[in-house]
């Protein structure tokens, strides 16, 4: 489900890898949509559709953008909607983009460490960099996790444009994160003042377009 690119997303949201279930509902949509003869685009955007962050980790992530309100950034009512109609501002992705797993489990980026592998460094500066720069007017980058925001700060941060800013200290919002709250509360002030900021660039672009 991370062939299909958003180019004209505003919010990109990535994960490390995408989990099992995500890859089995992705699957379970393909098979479906191939049997109906659906082109493999279409077959490709709805994999997206059904299988990003789905379930509970959706919901976490969700309620967790709705606390930092970036959803008025949009005009939105919640962040829900990047889900559902407001999907064209919304692209979600994964710094390797295949799934990825060890001993069994969803592979957390950590053991093996990331940058151990050739292979994944191979995803990270090629694939995930080419998708990266494919999204031309991005205002905000969301990492899930700390293993997620090392990369981007040190592999992507300096090289996307001055307008495109990270998200650092936003908390994974799979349910398996045992520290999931206390980390968000912590960094909630840091991510709230970097949204506010978005908030306040954005609306002065809008004004210098209208007039």
């Amino acid at each position: 489900h991370n062939e299909f690119v958003n180019e004209k997303a505003k919010v990109m949201i990535v994960g490390i890898t995408p989990g099992w279930s995500q890859t089995q509902r992705a699957y379970q949509t393909a098979i479906s949509m191939i049997k109906t003869q659906h082109t493999d685009e279409q077959v490709c955007f709805q994999c997206k559709v059904d299988s990003r962050f789905a379930g509970t980790m959706r919901s976490n992530l969700i309620n967790m953008l709705d606390e930092l309100k970036l959803y008025e950034i949009y005009n939105l009512t919640s962040c829900s909607e990047l889900f559902a109609s407001g999907c064209d501002l919304l692209h979600t992705t994964s710094v390797i983009k295949y799934p990825c797993f060890y001993k069994g489990k969803n592979y957390s980026g950590y053991t093996p460490a990331i940058k151990s592998k050739k292979i994944f460094e191979k995803y990270i500066l090629n694939e995930f960099m080419s998708e990266v720069n494919t999204i031309e007017d991005l205002d905000l980058i969301i990492p899930l996790g700390a293993a997620v925001e090392k990369i981007l700060m040190s592999d992507v941060q300096p090289y996307i444009s001055c307008n495109c800013k990270i998200l650092k200290g936003f908390s994974h919002p799979s349910g398996l994160n045992a520290h999931r709250k206390s980390q968000f509360d912590e960094n909630y002030a840091c991510m709230m003042e970097m949204i506010n900021e978005l908030k306040i660039n954005r609306n002065y672009c809008l004004d210098k377009e209208s007039t």
